[in-house]
């Protein structure tokens, strides 16, 4: 998590002094203030995210979430995640959020993969703005391709990464607690 943050730290960085030799004060306050806006913006959604994401991970037990996404789910798990990712609005301040909880809370890796895959081809609340910009048989023909990868992606993840799964678990584990502690 610290490397990440140094990272960002240092685009943000290049990026300010980019924008002040390029354009001065103004434009790096510019810069500046419409980043302040999309924050403004996505705020209300990220604060609404996380709760959901803690709020689960209180209500729903380990029990429930391992019988009906864990390895005793089997391909089941696999086709419910990837129905939640076709039908979870929202953008990766939602589905992030929402992925790591699944996985903690005993989700098998091939549902979680599945769920993240389906958010990212299937998205039903994307559907009218790709059928009116790209047209419906354009938007079918999408559907239709990419139709199998989600359970596809699943099942090949359950058989690839299933014995890591645990230590994956404790890694977005202490992701979490890093993030609580800060």
């Amino acid at each position: 998590m610290k490397q990440i943050i140094t990272g960002m730290m240092a685009a943000v960085i290049f990026l300010a002094l980019l924008a002040y030799t390029r354009g001065g004060t103004g434009l790096l306050l510019t810069g500046l203030y419409n980043g302040g806006q999309i924050i403004w913006q996505v705020l209300p959604l990220i604060l609404i995210a996380f709760a959901v994401a803690g709020l689960l991970q209180t209500v729903i037990s380990k029990e429930t979430v391992s019988k009906w996404l864990g390895k005793e789910s089997g391909i089941k798990g696999i086709f419910l995640g990837a129905l939640a990712g076709a039908l979870v609005p929202g953008g990766p301040y939602v589905f992030f959020p929402l992925a790591a909880t699944f996985l903690v809370s005993g989700a098998e890796i091939g549902t979680v993969i599945a769920f993240l895959a389906a958010k990212n081809l299937w998205t039903l609340s994307r559907l009218p703005i790709e059928i009116a910009l790209l047209g419906s048989h354009i938007t079918l023909v999408r559907y239709a391709v990419t139709f199998i990868f989600p359970v596809l992606l699943g099942v090949l993840a359950n058989v690839l990464f299933s014995h890591r799964v645990e230590a994956i678990r404790e890694q977005i584990q202490k992701l979490q607690k890093v993030e609580k502690a800060s």
